[in-house]
């Protein structure tokens, strides 16, 4: 296990070592961490690259969540995606208002966090424009 630990590609050495730990610890349930471990591995490009793809810039991320700069008040947009059935955090009280946080899932996840975000973003720049108006 400690083999496929150290395989997995990425910069943050210490995530390795607490996963290795983890595992060690757990004994025999370590393949499900280091399966949830390669899940996050994999599906945090897929989702950054989606929300690079809507014209937003997510930060590069090695934990199991993104954060992103939207451009608007962030409480709002996270009111919108729960009624699309995602959860989002706004960042506000830790002093960014205009970002929000979101928990890296698996594929299908993913998928449905992009189109409710892409919806949700459709709306508010449509009010934008029509406010302008």
């Amino acid at each position: 296990m400690r083999q496929k630990l150290r395989r997995l590609d990425t910069p943050n050495r210490v995530r390795h070592q607490f996963a290795e730990l983890v595992a060690l610890l757990v004994g025999d349930g370590g393949a499900q961490i280091l399966n949830l471990y390669q899940a996050f591995a994999d599906e945090a490009p897929r989702l950054l690259e989606g929300l690079s793809d809507l014209g937003y810039g997510p930060v590069p991320t090695w934990t199991n969540f993104v954060y992103c700069e939207i451009g608007v008040e962030a409480d709002a947009i996270a009111k919108r995606m729960q009624a699309e059935g995602v959860i989002i955090r706004p960042l506000g009280p830790w002093g960014a208002p205009t970002a929000i946080r979101g928990t890296i899932g698996t594929l299908e996840q993913n998928q449905t966090f992009l189109k409710a975000f892409r919806k949700v973003m459709e709306n508010v720049r449509v009010r934008e424009k029509l406010t302008l108006r």
